[in-house]
């Protein structure tokens, strides 16, 4: 079951909007972006595509693609300078771009008196408390009642909290985390790189790192500015797109067939045992988890056999071995050498001979006979 978008404040929403716009999505399709990141839209995407362009973030321009008349979107260069405000400044000007941003004067006058209302705390109208969505989406208003900011921003009554320290950017489980308000002028230059899971969490996997087309030493630049530290290796390694082994210490135990490994998945006592699954057929086993599961294994009738085991003993390979038969060894007199090399060459079986040649000593070779010629007399 897919999980609720969640609610964001108002500088989150229009964040994520204005790096849509940036990344050249379409208005048409601009909720897709927010549905991937899991961000509730209430009020519609209309109605922050009018607070953002009266606020001066978002300007309108002509559709060149579209055959009907037809605008598109973009950002303007004072976005960026607006992102970098105080929250104090971002919610007054927000505020006036909600009362100013309708098209309609009589509109425009009927957000006005609700303001008012708002701040002497005057009786709303049911058409007041219809409006009043606008100012809940900017965490003024819950409930038909100012919240405690909106006392402030609206009565001017009270004063806001401390504010927080700023959190740092940090590295969690292969993830860039960083909070929009406190960093985003590096987030306003990170989303020309990589996409967000949602607002400031940027995933630093291969599989998300194979959509990346730019400098990459520009992306490790900006991310290690964030952390004040440098990328550990295998971050880094992703990014410029390095080739990497990973070594894992431990046994390496194979199966004879795949079907035994799956049966013995199923129970849980054999799988606390295992640190990762390789293969169908291979598993990876710590040295300490090793004795117990060989224990284990062995009261199920599994036969456990080492690799060390001693390999059969091979036989040295003589000459011929597969025509060789018996050699004949001389009984009683001594028989003529030409009679024995005869012999030979006729059963096509080699013999041990000394050779001499003049001037030299005595060389014993293996000859196999195929003619026998006679030259000269000794």
């Amino acid at each position: 079951m897919p999980s609720q978008p969640e609610t964001y404040p108002a500088i989150y929403i229009i964040f994520t909007l204005l790096n849509a716009i940036r990344r050249g999505i379409k208005r048409k399709n601009i909720w897709r972006e927010f549905r991937r990141q899991k961000i509730a839209l209430e009020p519609r995407l209309s109605f922050w595509v009018a607070i953002c362009t009266e606020a001066g973030l978002v300007k309108k321009v002509p559709d060149s693609t579209s055959q009907v008349s037809s605008y598109g979107l973009r950002v303007t260069s004072f976005a960026r300078r607006w992102l970098n405000k105080t929250p104090e400044e971002q919610t007054f000007h927000l505020i006036d771009a909600w009362q100013n941003a309708p098209r309609n004067h009589k509109v425009r006058q009927s957000r006005k008196k609700l303001l008012w209302k708002l701040k002497y705390g005057k009786s709303l109208t049911q058409k007041d408390k219809v409006a009043l969505n606008g100012l809940e989406s900017l965490g003024l208003v819950i409930d038909g009642y100012l919240t405690r900011w909106g006392k402030y921003y609206i009565q001017g009554v009270g004063s806001l909290p401390s504010p927080k320290a700023v959190e740092p950017c940090k590295l969690q489980e292969e993830q860039f985390v960083a909070s929009i308000p406190n960093h985003a002028d590096l987030l306003w230059e990170l989303e020309r790189f990589l996409r967000p899971k949602c607002p400031g969490v940027y995933p630093l996997t291969k599989c998300t790192l194979q959509f990346y087309d730019g400098d990459p030493d520009e992306l490790i630049e900006l991310l290690e500015r964030g952390l004040g530290r440098p990328l550990p290796g295998h971050t880094k390694a992703l990014i410029l797109k390095q080739p990497s082994i990973r070594i894992a210490e431990g046994l390496v135990l194979e199966f004879s067939s795949p079907a035994e490994l799956q049966q013995l998945r199923r129970q849980p006592v054999f799988r606390k045992y295992l640190d990762e699954f390789l293969s169908p057929q291979r598993v990876l086993v710590s040295q300490e988890k090793a004795k117990g599961l060989f224990r284990m294994l062995t009261r199920r009738g599994v036969y456990v056999r080492w690799n060390e085991e001693e390999p059969q003993a091979r036989k040295k390979r003589t000459h011929f071995l597969s025509q060789l038969k018996p050699i004949l060894n001389p009984v009683g007199n001594s028989i003529p050498k030409l009679a024995i090399i005869e012999k030979y060459k006729q059963q096509g079986q080699a013999l041990d001979v000394l050779y001499f040649a003049p001037g030299y000593p005595a060389e014993k070779r293996r000859i196999t006979p195929l003619l026998i010629e006679e030259r000269g007399v000794r």
